[in-house]
């Protein structure tokens, strides 16, 4: 007995613990994610997590809270794709699509403790466009981690990224400064890099050919990387 998925066996090395003669499609949606039972586990697969086994889900009361951003429930546990959460869902307080307040505590995709931050002042920038870069007083966060160069006072998003119109990757790609530094962040990658720029007042955002640069009086900053002005 074995998988198919495409024509090709999957999952092999998992079969030695499925019962196959009650293993069924809890729901699929035949490409990117689907989710199993049988009569000990229930199993996911998606394109957040290899194949996994869902920890304590119990298969006799396991449903689909919402199947495109992976919320299911079995008993007491909440998940979000294959990751049992430390909260039910109706504990947390959501701050953007990636973060979340639950009591004196942040999260940063429901799991990952955003450690120290401080609840009062924590706030998402752009929390509508790029979601994962927040800050309180004290320090600016992408993500779960703090960035440990970076200004909380003076730390912004250059506004032209949001109002210049139209380039590519709009909706990852950006440029910030602060009192110290320029900064080239893609959301998705993930990556947030110091630019080392001598013309920090000067750095601005132009878009050029549907493209996003950054900009100083020497340099153009195409995703983050250096080249001289034509």
């Amino acid at each position: 007995t074995f998988i198919l998925h495409f024509d090709r066996k999957v999952y092999q090395k998992f079969y030695v613990d499925m019962d196959f003669e009650s293993l069924e499609i809890v729901q699929s949606n035949g490409s990117t994610c689907h989710y199993f039972r049988d009569k000990q586990a229930v199993y996911v697969e998606s394109y957040m997590n290899r194949f996994a086994v869902l920890p304590d889900a119990d298969p006799a009361d396991f449903h689909l809270l919402d199947f495109e951003n992976g919320w299911s429930r079995s008993g007491v546990n909440d998940y979000v794709f294959d990751e049992k959460l430390p909260h039910r869902f109706d504990a947390y307080q959501a701050l953007s699509p990636y973060y979340q307040r639950v009591d004196q505590t942040i999260y940063f995709g429901f799991t990952r403790e955003v450690i120290d931050a401080d609840v009062a002042s924590f706030e998402v920038l752009y929390g509508d466009r790029v979601k994962n870069v927040a800050k309180d007083k004290s320090q600016v966060y992408f993500r779960e981690q703090v960035v440990e160069e970076a200004d909380a006072a003076t730390f912004h998003f250059l506004e032209n990224c949001f109002t210049g119109g139209y380039y590519r990757e709009r909706d990852h790609t950006y440029y910030a400064k602060d009192k110290t530094y320029a900064y080239y962040i893609d959301t998705i990658v993930p990556l947030f890099k110091r630019i080392k720029t001598k013309d920090l007042e000067g750095f601005r955002f132009e878009i050029r050919d549907d493209l996003g640069y950054g900009l100083d009086e020497k340099y153009a900053y195409l995703f983050g990387k250096r080249r001289a002005l034509e």
